[in-house]
């Protein structure tokens, strides 16, 4: 059965290892990226030393542009995956230094972007009668929302109400529909923010995440026959 799988912000950080596992179990990956050029090259050349086979993409997942999902690549697999995992860029910090505009940026990343990505995978899922859509959680959503996360936590919790009523629609039609809630995690992302900042977090934070253990974590439960996929959320 010939796979491809496509991944939101897919050339870095833990969307990168999402995409290098799904190719190592034999998938055609997508890595979709914004605009990190040096990162898309370094994916690609990673994928060319290892034999592995797919390509990194520069797409706007907030854009309705059809280009991407006509592409061959897509429309005659057998099987279709999309692991939405793309993130806005942010640095925590007060609420009430945030803009709206602040919550926006968080909020079209989560669930604009795996709107438009959805949409016309989903039409072709159907039509396969098979598919697995996997939304990138965070344990910052998990009890009380940490202090200085308040646009990026907001945006987590409507992208689980997302996966939640994507899969009351669409389980029943065959799709495999989860979320994955990774916890802190060294990235591209947080490597930006200021150090005494991360030691606090790292330090406080109850789950520490490598982006290549729960990479492995999200393809096991994407394969494994045995995952409901009725929108359930799994810690990695």
């Amino acid at each position: 059965m010939k796979t491809t799988a496509i991944i939101t912000g897919g050339t870095k950080g833990l969307g990168r290892e999402i995409a290098l596992a799904l190719a190592r179990q034999g998938c055609f990956v997508v890595a979709l990226y914004a605009g990190d050029m040096s990162a898309a090259q370094e994916f690609d050349a990673l994928l060319g030393e290892s034999g592995l086979v797919g390509i990194s993409l520069k797409h706007d997942i907030c854009s309705a542009d059809p280009t991407l999902w006509s592409r061959p690549e897509i429309q005659k697999a057998d099987q279709l995956v999309l692991v939405h995992n793309a993130c806005a860029a942010f640095t925590p910090m007060p609420m009430h230094q945030l803009t709206w505009r602040d919550f926006e940026n968080n909020f079209a990343v989560a669930v604009r972007g795996v709107w438009e990505c959805s949409q016309p995978l989903i039409r072709l899922m159907i039509k396969k009668k098979t598919g697995v859509i996997v939304t990138v959680l965070s344990s910052a959503i998990e009890g009380a929302a940490p202090k200085g996360f308040a646009a990026y936590a907001t945006a987590k919790h409507a992208l689980r109400g997302f996966t939640l009523a994507l899969a009351a629609e669409h389980a029943p039609r065959g799709l495999k529909i989860l979320s994955v809630s990774p916890g802190y995690m060294d990235t591209q992302l947080t490597r930006q923010w200021d150090e005494r900042l991360r030691e606090t977090i790292s330090s406080h934070a109850d789950r520490i995440t490598v982006p290549a253990v729960a990479a492995s974590k999200i393809v096991a439960l994407i394969r494994d026959d045995r995952t409901p996929g009725l929108g359930e959320n799994y810690p990695v």
